[in-house]
């Protein structure tokens, strides 16, 4: 080999060492960047200050969470979990995705113009920007840009999420109303928000920053559970099949049964209203005992108009009455001929009846003071199963991030009448996984 041959293999050796050195220093430099930008954790003064800030616009909200140890302790629980899975986030590089970027820069803009709507008046959100200056804002051709990318980033989430959850739901470009009342909260937001961005004073408060940094936490950790949600997270055809198999409680044939068994008590002759308030769940007649009166035919479910004008006043009919809703016991209490303005006759009538559904009670209910909806067993069992999941994950996820949290804290709010209603206080992840859908 010569002598010219070999400086140049050296010289590619040395340049091929000299790049792997280089890539390692870059990725551990990007490590450090990222490392550097996580939030770790939160004071007792900074929980402090952006409750304060919060309260401003919104006191109840504040006072459900801050009043009771219980519900600070649910609130510590769930911004611990919100902030190790921002951390993961960050680390798999979730806060480099373009739409991350878009969305943090719009909420980002929602917030300011909240706060700075505040500032301008008692009443938050009832300030009115002028009408001048919102038309204003769409004279310049970049806005009308800005608010486009800003939509399309947005269905692209709502898309993604629906998709890694196993929806079917689809998300279209706005139109009509809706189209006309995102504009105009979009450039709402862009007057208050870049008045925020020029008042320094405003800027400066520590409190700010502070928000910005809880928001931008929030949008990363629904984005991890987003990414991770089809593998770790998402309930198959088997977890489904495997709990309503472990859960009788859900089997509609069981139901049936205790329909058929309340209709024989009901047609031995026991008080049909005391029957109807004891098991109906039908909740808008449940507390009269059942009872729809004067109504006409095809008013209500068909089979059971048919069946109520088949029998005699004071009858039950000899068997259940099934309708896409559910099984349906029925007694007629009269029936009426009534003529109307135009000279023809119309049938009236009144029946009682028990329904018990072809769905179930979700078994917790998010919201005590509101009774929990009717889900079908398939739909009960697939959000007891992603709960579960979801826990255990998020679970493993706060174990491999040390979030520095204080064991309680306090909050002197300021004596605001607000007459937004009280949220119920659950976790903070669940609430930041939702801000931004």
């Amino acid at each position: 080999m010569s002598k010219r041959a070999l400086i140049v293999i050296l010289m590619i050796v040395t340049m091929g060492a000299g790049l792997l050195i280089w890539r390692k220093l870059d990725t551990r430099t990007r490590a450090a960047r990222v490392e550097s930008k996580i939030l770790r954790g939160l004071t007792a003064e900074e929980l402090n200050l952006v409750f304060k800030s919060q309260a401003v616009s919104d006191v109840g909200a504040v006072a459900a969470i801050t009043e009771r140890p219980e519900t600070r302790q649910a609130f510590l629980k769930g911004i611990r979990e919100h902030l190790a899975l921002a951390a993961e986030a960050r680390r798999e590089g979730l806060s480099e995705d373009p739409n991350f970027k878009i969305n943090l820069d719009y909420k980002e803009n929602l917030l300011l113009a909240d706060l700075y709507s505040a500032k301008l008046s008692k009443d938050p959100g009832k300030y009115v920007v002028p009408r001048s200056d919102i038309d204003a804002v769409w004279t310049n051709p970049e806005n009308e840009n800005q608010f486009n990318k800003d939509q399309n980033a947005l269905r692209t989430i709502q898309a993604a999420v629906a998709r890694e959850r196993g929806d079917q739901q689809s998300y279209g470009n706005l139109q009509g109303e809706s189209l006309v009342k995102a504009r105009e909260k979009w450039a709402r937001t862009r007057v208050l928000s870049n008045r925020a961005k020029n008042d320094v004073e405003f800027m400066s408060r520590p409190e700010i920053g502070l928000r910005f940094r809880v928001l931008e936490a929030g949008i990363l950790s629904a984005d991890y559970l987003r990414k991770h949600w089809a593998k770790s997270i998402r309930a198959t055809e088997q977890d489904i099949a495997a709990y309503l198999a472990a859960h009788p409680e859900y089997d509609l044939n069981r139901k049936r049964e205790k329909a058929e068994k309340i209709l024989k008590r009901a047609r031995a002759g026991e008080d049909f209203a005391r029957l109807a308030s004891e098991f109906s769940e039908d909740r808008s007649t449940k507390d009269t005992g059942g009872l729809y009166e004067d109504v006409e035919k095809d008013t209500f479910w068909v089979e059971v108009g048919d069946a109520a004008l088949a029998l005699e006043p004071g009858q039950v009919a000899e068997t259940l009455i099934e309708t896409q809703v559910g099984y349906h016991i029925v007694k007629l209490e009269n029936k009426r001929v009534k003529k109307k303005e135009d000279g023809s006759q119309i049938v009236t009538f009144s029946f009682r009846h028990i329904l018990l559904q072809k769905s179930f009670e979700e078994p917790v209910s998010r919201y005590p003071e509101i009774p929990p909806p009717f889900m079908k067993a398939e739909e009960i069992a697939k959000g007891e199963i992603e709960k579960a999941k979801r826990n255990k994950f998020v679970e493993q996820i706060v174990q491999r991030n040390q979030i520095d949290l204080p064991e309680d804290f306090r909050v002197d709010l300021p004596e605001i009448v607000t007459t937004r209603p009280l949220p119920n206080p659950g976790s903070a992840s669940n609430a930041a996984s939702q801000q931004h859908r």
